[in-house]
């Protein structure tokens, strides 16, 4: 079984890295991926000619600084417990990101937290966790 465990870091997430871990522990045969998921400079700003390469660039070594946080504290989690975690991170929306590298990866369960770092955005567009549960293309655990 393949478990693709989104996470930004935000309380909920290790919430949802936790009962992760303990679904793992269930089954050694059980592989969980962590996965962030970043904004792409073209998704914020689709005009043409806003986003010029060296903006790009930066937007995405900040998407890896704040992904490798992300990850150590997820880490933590599943190394207390003597638990390997692979890791991915994405690019754009962050749902429809979740969705495809659950279709793509062909993953069995995806595991997400009620609520992220994007509250105020939620309330405008709808929660990610929302939209993950209409898009995925498996079954979707959402963690309180």
């Amino acid at each position: 079984m393949k478990i693709l465990l989104a996470v930004d870091g935000s309380e909920n997430s290790l919430r949802a890295a936790r009962q992760a871990l303990r679904l793992s522990k269930l089954n050694p045969e059980v592989a969980v991926t962590a996965l962030y998921v970043g904004p792409s400079c073209y998704k914020l700003f689709p005009e043409p000619g806003v986003c010029a390469w060296l903006q790009q660039k930066e937007l995405d070594q900040e998407i890896e600084a704040r992904a490798e946080k992300v990850f150590a504290a997820v880490e933590k989690i599943f190394r207390a417990e003597g638990q390997a975690i692979a890791t991915a991170v994405e690019r754009g929306d962050a749902a429809e990101a979740i969705c495809r590298l659950a279709a793509e990866g062909q993953f069995d369960l995806i595991v997400v937290g009620s609520r992220g770092y994007g509250d105020l955005k939620s309330l405008f567009l709808g929660s990610v966790s929302h939209k993950v549960l209409h898009l995925a293309p498996c079954p979707v655990m959402i963690v309180r």
